[in-house]
């Protein structure tokens, strides 16, 4: 069977763009592949995150994916921070990188305009190589944001078995497993974020059902009151669409002759009232988690991981005579 990694930020509970955009099919990809999900909060240093607010966003983080229906006994779901594994192959890796290769990262341009050039943000990529790695994974779910960064693992992985021994898979993205693109409520030229200032345009896991009716109620949408998919001249209408297509498992072609003749006001509340019947239980299953059954299997699964990561970093040490 091959072996899946992903990554998420704890950003504490997640929103319906997780969810559709990743989270779906990770629940998915258990059925066909050895799967190891890490809450990566390493990598969310790079922000300077709340020191009050981590430990419980790391928490919350697991409570969303097992919400979703990501189940520890088929799947490793662990904390980044408890396995040193992956800080000390990525100063290993760091040595198959160019400077001029994470200078054009788009990314680390992006968020260096908020966060500034720190060394931690301009190897951010390399690191994330070493996630990748340390589990010798064939494939890598990634979204359009990160497939810079996996070419950039792909080529290490190359230079590393060029250079000493075939150590490392060459993994590929799985395109396959690319979720919806959610985009804001409110913004619908945006991504849908917990990072927004408007919060009316993001389904938190947490929203009940009078939240989630009143944001659908208020979406951006047009003043033509026709309902057809074009994502450039009716971008709120089009991300309705999509949501609705997503939840309902229906093609946007399948999606649009079910509600064409509705006028908006009566599709807002079909996306709604079937947006209520996906989340509730996922919201349910959140909400009665407790942050000691999260603890307990994040220890077992940090136990899981090692025995594969301890394996990985002795055949790389041994290469390199150390």
């Amino acid at each position: 069977m091959k072996t899946v990694f992903s990554g998420i930020q704890p950003s504490g509970s997640v929103h319906l763009g997780n969810i559709l955009g990743a989270l779906v099919n990770w629940k998915r990809m258990q059925d066909q592949y050895n799967c190891y999900y890490c809450i990566v909060d390493l990598h969310s240093l790079t922000t300077f995150p709340d020191k009050g607010l981590l430990q419980k966003d790391k928490i919350d983080t697991i409570k969303s994916l097992m919400a979703v229906g990501i189940n520890p006994d088929r799947s490793i779901i662990y904390f980044q921070s408890d396995l040193h594994h992956h800080a000390e192959l990525s100063w290993i890796l760091s040595n198959f990188c160019q400077i001029g290769e994470l200078q054009r990262m788009t990314q680390y341009k992006d968020k260096s305009e908020s966060f500034g050039t720190h060394a931690g943000l301009f190897t951010y990529p390399v690191l994330m190589a070493a996630d990748i790695l340390i589990h010798k994974a064939d494939e890598v779910p990634v979204g359009d944001d990160q497939t810079q960064h996996l070419e950039l693992t792909r080529d290490i992985a190359l230079r590393f078995n060029q250079k000493y021994e075939d150590i490392f898979p060459v993994p590929s993205p799985n395109s396959t497993e690319t979720g919806a693109r959610v985009m804001s409520l409110r913004h619908p030229e945006s991504k849908m974020s917990k990072s927004s200032d408007d919060v009316s345009g993001t389904i938190y896991i947490t929203d009940d059902d009078k939240e989630i009716i009143k944001k659908i109620k208020t979406s951006v949408t047009d003043s033509e009151n026709t309902i057809s998919f074009n994502k450039e001249k009716k971008p709120g209408l089009a991300n309705l669409l999509e949501i609705l297509a997503s939840i309902s498992g229906m093609s946007i072609e399948e999606t649009v002759k079910e509600v064409s003749g509705m006028q908006y006001g009566d599709f807002k509340m079909r996306v709604a009232e079937d947006l209520i019947t996906f989340m509730s239980p996922i919201r349910e299953e959140y909400l009665s988690l407790t942050d000691k059954k999260i603890l307990e299997i994040a220890n077992e699964g940090r136990d899981k991981a090692k025995i594969t990561a301890d394996k990985t970093l002795l055949e790389v040490k041994n290469c390199l005579g150390i």
